[in-house]
C-alpha cells in the first residue's frame, strides 16, 4: 500500500466519521473494532430488552463500550452527560450479575474530530471517584481513526471499500462501464462548460489547494484516459457531457458542506461518484473519470477563470 493510496483511505474514512451519527456511527465503530479486534463482540438490541447499556464489548479483557453520536454533540452535551451516568450505571446493573467482569468502560463519542468539552471529563472523574476499580474514558473520533490508520489494507477496505490504486494502466473498459452507469444514475444540474486555454494539471492542483498525495493519484489516473476515450468512443449520445453535468452537480453539493478543505471536498466527490461494494478496479476508473473531468476544469476552479461555474 502505498502513501498516497493510505492517505486517501484516511481521507475516506475521516469524510464517514464527519457525515455519521446515531446508528451509522455505531456500524462504523462497530466495523472497525471488528477488524482490529477478533475478540470484539456486537450487541443488538433485543426487544424490550435493548442492549443493556452495551453496544460491544470483549470478555477477554472486560471491555465495554457504549456509544453516542449526536449530529452536533456540543449542542447536546447535558443529554450527552445524563447518557453518559445513565449507560454506565445501567450496564453495572446487569452485565456483572449475567457472569460478565466489567474492567474498563469506554464512552464513544462521535465528536467529528472538534474535540471532548470539559463538562463530560468532569463526569467521567466523578465516575471513576466512585468506581476505582474500573478504568473509564472518552472513546473520541480521533481514537477511532487512529485505530482504523493501523489497520492493513484488507481490513482498511472491509470498512470503507476498495481503495484507489497508485497504478491506472490496468483500466478495464468493464469497470469504466461500472463506474459510469452507477453515475449516470445521478440528477444533474446543465453547465454552461468553460474551456481552458491552457489546461494546466499541476497548476490546478496546486491553484485549488489539493495535497500532493491527491495530486500524484490524480496524474497516474491520467495513464487510464486513452482508455476512457476509447469507452466513450465506441458509447452512442452525450454521455461525456452529462457525466460533466454530473460531477460538476457532485462539486456544487460538496461546496455547500463546508469542509475544511479541498481534499474533503474532492473525497466527497469520489465516495458520491462510487458505487457501493466497489472493487478496485472501479474505484480505479471512478479516480480516472475525476482526473479526466479535473483535467478539463469540470470540476474544481481554473487557475484561468477564478470562478466555481
Amino acid at each position: 500500500m502505498t502513501r498516497n493510496e493510505r492517505y486517501i483511505a484516511n481521507c475516506i474514512f475521516r469524510l464517514r466519521v464527519l457525515e455519521s451519527n446515531g446508528n451509522s456511527y455505531e456500524e462504523l465503530f462497530t466495523n472497525v473494532m471488528q477488524q482490529c479486534n477478533p475478540n470484539f463482540r456486537q450487541v443488538k438490541p433485543q426487544g424490550s430488552w435493548g442492549d443493556k447499556k452495551n453496544d460491544g464489548f470483549d470478555e477477554k479483557t472486560g471491555t465495554y463500550y457504549q456509544v453516542y453520536a449526536p449530529e452536533n454533540l456540543s449542542s447536546t452535551e447535558n443529554n450527552a452527560i445524563t447518557k453518559l451516568v445513565t449507560d454506565f450505571n445501567g450496564l453495572l446493573a446487569f452485565w456483572p450479575n449475567i457472569g460478565f467482569t466489567v474492567k474498563k468502560f469506554y464512552y464513544v463519542l462521535n465528536d467529528k474530530f472538534k474535540g471532548v468539552g470539559p463538562a463530560l471529563y468532569a463526569n467521567i472523574a466523578k465516575l471513576r471517584d466512585a468506581n476505582s476499580d474500573i478504568k473509564i474514558d472518552i472513546f473520541d473520533s480521533k481514537r477511532l481513526q487512529d485505530i482504523f490508520d493501523s489497520l492493513d489494507e484488507c481490513k482498511m477496505q472491509n470498512v470503507i471499500g476498495a481503495i484507489p490504486s497508485s497504478d491506472s494502466s490496468m483500466l478495464t473498459i468493464d469497470a469504466i462501464h461500472t463506474a459510469v452507469k452507477h453515475i449516470m444514475d445521478f440528477k444533474s444540474v446543465a453547465l454552461s462548460p468553460f474551456i481552458p486555454k491552457d489546461p494546466n494539471m499541476q497548476k490546478k492542483i496546486e491553484f485549488n489547494n489539493l495535497s500532493e498525495h491527491l495530486g500524484d493519484l490524480m496524474f497516474n489516473a491520467l495513464i487510464g484516459t486513452r482508455n476512457l476515450e476509447e469507452y466513450f468512443s465506441n458509447e452512442n449520445g452525450n454521455q461525456i457531457e452529462i457525466l460533466r453535468d454530473i460531477f460538476n452537480t457532485f462539486y456544487q453539493e460538496s461546496l455547500l458542506q463546508n469542509f475544511n478543505n479541498s481534499d474533503e471536498v474532492f473525497i466527497d466527490i469520489y465516495n458520491k461518484a462510487s458505487p457501493k461494494d466497489a472493487t478496485k478496479a472501479v474505484a480505479d476508473a471512478v479516480m480516472a473519470l475525476m482526473a479526466y473531468f479535473f483535467e478539463s476544469c469540470d470540476i474544481f476552479k481554473s487557475p484561468e477563470n477564478d470562478s466555481t461555474y
